[in-house]
């Protein structure tokens, strides 16, 4: 038997990939590491084992009495010829072959088993033949176990294959300790420097792994500024105040509808952008976005958020897609003045998504809303306070928001995004005839991994909600009807990661002539600019 097998000439030396098997020509050959241990730095569990590194053992030469079969042992080079002449393992996954390490027993068995249904079905020579039986007597105790093992693992696969996903829950969360300075040209002295944190956990869980039902919870102290600057122009992006109280924040499912199609059903906390497009990836998220609410996106992509209602998504190709939404708010309460689905406070929103080229992607959205008396707010908390309730909170308003929005990236190391928007509103009581339109717009530019790889440095310049035009608005009329100075908002930052978990952002946000010109309290003075250097720190996980 050794005097045949020690006739076969020999290729290269290298290293059999026998601790992983994979890829090989036989799939019944693939051996689980839970069944049977195939590492290379495994413990051998073959009968006779010795220790081969106890220098005061006698040597021993019979490949029976080994833990682990040599490179040199005539065994492994037998199995090596045949691997090199019928190719019936491939080798490590990255395609190397390590000839100066040993295999177990049981790795050489499962090797051999691999070769010899492959080449039971090619031509071999007698030579090999010898060379194949004498190895089936050496191994006959480890094949037999390793083709029980391959049996079990192929009963096992074909369980997992019929039963290919379980319901899986994704527990995923955020913090943010954020810090900061509001700076006004008042004069008024008084402290405000704030310190506060939000903090979210997700659940996010799957039924058929296509689907997704969340539920995420919330806590935070982070104040919107308008106490200490006298607007809302300056709020942050990740502003969340529940006196500290851990409460639901978002909780809606979502699930496929043929190939191209995704609807989502908003239970609570629902907002568009759940399922529509922003068209601002890089600044768009509350923890790792812009600073600024407002810097985040299209405001009127917000109107109806933190509501109930569904969305659809359709996508016709790679270039086209359409959305659609309902929100509304307080649907749980079907009587009182602005509750119900259908009778309350509400928002529609009708979306199309272009993408004519790689990297250029363009929207065109209308939404219609209607806020009843007490939720008033068109502006989605941005702009100033005339724009945001032109006719008062206790005067029920209808608005068409007509909103253009794109992105384009045109380098690795740059991408421009921004939007315009149009709104028309109406005062909505019996007799009243006021009106308001009102503009905002922001353009952007963002450069990913300008100074080390996952930061991002941007500045963002536009303008937020300002009313242009208006019929019957008393505090307008001197003003044909106009805010009597727009606004401009300019915000940088830079986004520096720590590590993958965590990053630091400082920026400074500056808002010139707050409240668009108009006097207002706690600025002390018209066409105040309101500075509001801030550092945000998030942890992910």
């Amino acid at each position: 038997m050794f005097s045949t097998a020690r006739q076969l000439r020999w290729a290269s030396p290298f290293l059999l990939a026998l601790a992983t098997l994979i890829p090989i020509n036989s799939a019944s050959a693939q051996v689980m590491g839970s069944d049977l241990d195939l590492g290379w730095e495994a413990d051998s569990t073959a009968v006779d084992q010795l220790d081969l590194h106890d220098d005061s053992m006698a040597q021993v030469t019979s490949v029976s009495q080994l833990s682990d079969v040599q490179p040199t042992d005539w065994a492994f080079q037998a199995l090596q010829s045949l691997v090199e002449r019928y190719g019936c393992i491939a080798g490590y996954p990255d395609g190397t072959f390590r000839g100066n390490r040993s295999a177990t027993r049981y790795e050489l068995a499962a090797a051999l088993n691999a070769c010899l249904d492959n080449i039971s079905d090619r031509f071999a020579t007698r030579e090999d033949l010898e060379a194949i039986r004498a190895l089936q007597e050496e191994f006959a105790a480890e094949l037999a176990l390793v083709r029980g093992q391959v049996d079990s693992l192929e009963a096992r696969t074909a369980t997992l294959e019929a039963q290919q996903f379980s319901t899986t829950t994704k527990l995923s969360g955020e913090a943010i300790f954020t810090a900061g300075y509001a700076v006004d040209e008042s004069g008024i002295e008084r402290d405000r420097v704030f310190a506060a944190y939000r903090s979210r956990l997700a659940f996010d869980t799957s039924f058929s792994g296509r689907d997704r039902l969340r539920v995420r919870l919330q806590s935070g102290n982070i104040d919107n500024l308008s106490g200490p600057t006298g607007t809302n122009m300056a709020r942050l992006g990740y502003a969340a105040d529940t006196g500290n109280d851990v409460v639901l924040n978002k909780l809606f499912y979502s699930f496929p509808v043929g190939d191209r199609g995704r609807a989502m059903v908003h239970a609570f906390g629902g907002d568009f952008t759940d399922n529509l497009q922003t068209f601002n990836p890089y600044l768009a998220s509350s923890g790792s976005g812009a600073l600024s609410r407002y810097a985040r996106y299209n405001p009127s992509l917000r109107q109806g958020g933190g509501s109930a209602g569904a969305s659809f998504t359709y996508k016709f190709n790679d270039a086209f897609s359409v959305g659609l939404g309902y929100l509304a708010d307080e649907s749980e309460s079907p009587t009182g003045p602005r509750g119900g689905f259908i009778d309350g406070s509400f928002a529609a929103i009708a979306q199309i998504a272009v993408t004519p080229v790689e990297n250029v992607a363009f929207g065109l959205n209308y939404i219609r809303s209607n806020d009843q008396i007490g939720n008033v707010d068109l502006t989605s908390s941005t702009g100033s306070a005339l724009t945001r309730r032109p006719f008062g909170n206790g005067v029920r308003t209808s608005a068409d928001h007509l909103g253009f929005q794109f992105t384009a990236s045109p380098a690795e190391f740059v991408n421009f995004s921004g939007w315009f928007g149009y709104t028309f509103s109406r005062s909505e009581a019996a007799g009243d005839n006021r009106k308001a339109e009102f503009l905002h717009w922001m353009v952007s530019a963002q450069f990913p991994g300008i100074l080390r790889e996952r930061d991002l440095a941007y500045v963002s310049f536009g303008q937020q909600p300002y009313i242009v035009n208006s019929t019957g608005i008393a505090a307008l009329a001197n003003n044909n009807g106009k805010e009597p100075d727009p606004n401009f908002h300019l915000e940088a930052g830079y986004k520096f990661p720590v590590n993958r978990n965590i990053h630091i952002t400082p920026g400074v946000i500056v808002i010139f002539n707050a409240e668009n010109g108009r006097l207002v309290t706690n600025l002390g003075s018209n066409n105040d600019t309101v500075i509001v250097p801030v550092i945000r720190t998030t942890f992910s996980f």
